[in-house]
């Protein structure tokens, strides 16, 4: 049998149809998603070049900040180290709370005549009392020294000519240790 006969049909022989409009419009989306692409690329890196120019800005005004933290940490010394102590103590401690739990350590027979509060590192308290009796106040330099809010207690001059009257410093230290 011969090859090729004449039921065998050829199609490389046979032209082909072309669709010139899809393809052009294929290629010239292509080339749009191309332009569209490198665009999106040159904003996103323009934009990551700003973004990094800000984080190196705020970097160098953090350290800018941290050194001047230092320096004033360096200059301000001791003295401020009390100053910073005290506005905590005054906070920690205000008069009224002083005033009330002096008063609910006092016995019945010893008043407070006058109270004095040092806000120093440490709170210091000086006051001064009158008793009726000598045994009411030394019962209240027993609630003083029982006591686990003030502490360093120091008793001083006292009078025992009719009623007694004396001084006491101390220093208060807030919540218990």
């Amino acid at each position: 049998m011969a090859r090729g006969g004449p039921h065998v049909i050829d199609f490389s022989t046979r032209p082909r149809r072309r669709l010139w409009t899809a393809d052009a419009a294929l290629v010239g989306a292509a080339a749009a998603a191309l332009v569209l692409s490198g665009l999106l690329c040159w904003n996103a890196t323009s934009d990551l070049g700003r973004r990094r120019d800000d984080v190196a800005r705020a970097a160098r005004e953090a350290d800018a900040a941290a050194e001047r933290a230092e320096a004033a940490e360096r200059r301000r010394g001791p003295l401020s180290a009390v100053l910073v102590a005290q506005v905590r103590e005054s906070a920690e401690a205000p008069p009224p709370r002083i005033v009330a739990e002096l008063s609910a350590l006092l016995p019945p027979e010893v008043r407070l005549q006058s109270l004095d509060l040092d806000y120093r590192e440490r709170l210091v308290v000086d006051l001064h009392v009158a008793a009726r009796r000598a045994d009411a106040y030394d019962q209240f330099l027993a609630r003083l020294a029982a006591s686990d809010r003030f502490a360093d207690l120091v008793p001083g001059p006292e009078s025992r000519q009719g009623e007694l009257t004396a001084s006491v410093r101390m220093s208060y230290r807030g919540s218990a240790p």
